[in-house]
């Protein structure tokens, strides 16, 4: 990446964004305000806050890269614990959850188009998969009417078993969030194994 501050970092920085706002979605699940307060203390207090400031006020210049990378983590941490945290306590609160993600997704849905090829790009601009150098998707099939691709490596992987938590929930919150802002689209998401796919219907 850049020496300089430049589109692709505020380009990350959205994906950053984008993942704290599913923290906060979850978090918005919880219906005791006292409980709420409470995990929300808890996950900046043990790892960290991450930055909602516009990124050009906040970003140490002298280090672009390891800051955003710092920031990544942080994310990760945070919407990693509150999962766990909130199932822990019941696990029921899974179909929450999932809703709340789905009414994320509805917030953000992807740019029209016609084209699945440009649906699998847009949802890259959202997703937060690593830094750019990562290369984390690779895809195996891609047309006008489907992307299917896979993950070179599971970059989310060490941040759930960091706090206990179970990483088939990090796919089916991602999931859900995806069906949620491709809703109207013309395209489905499936999880096949630990493939995945974007079709039209």
């Amino acid at each position: 990446m850049s020496a300089f501050l430049g589109p692709i970092h505020y380009w990350l920085y959205r994906k950053i964004q984008l993942q704290e706002s599913l923290t906060e979605a979850m978090l918005s699940s919880i219906s005791s305000e006292d409980d709420r307060t409470a995990l929300e203390n808890k996950l900046n207090t043990v790892y960290g806050i991450v930055e909602r400031r516009p990124l050009e006020q906040v970003i140490d210049n002298g280090n672009i890269h390891g800051w955003l990378q710092s920031q990544i983590g942080i994310a990760e941490k945070r919407f990693a614990a509150a999962v766990t945290e909130i199932l822990h306590n019941d696990t029921t609160q899974i179909e929450k959850l999932k809703q709340a993600a789905f009414q994320l997704g509805l917030q953000n849905p992807l740019p029209a188009s016609s084209d699945a090829q440009a649906v699998y790009r847009a949802l890259n601009d959202v997703l937060l998969e690593g830094m750019p150098c990562d290369h984390v998707n690779e895809i195996l099939e891609q047309s006008a009417e489907h992307v299917l691709w896979h993950q070179t490596v599971d970059l989310h992987l060490p941040f759930w078993d960091a706090v206990g938590g179970k990483i088939e929930n990090y796919y089916l919150l991602r999931g859900a969030f995806i069906l949620g802002s491709l809703s109207g689209s013309g395209f489905s998401f499936q999880q096949i194994d630990k493939q995945f796919l974007i079709q039209e219907v």
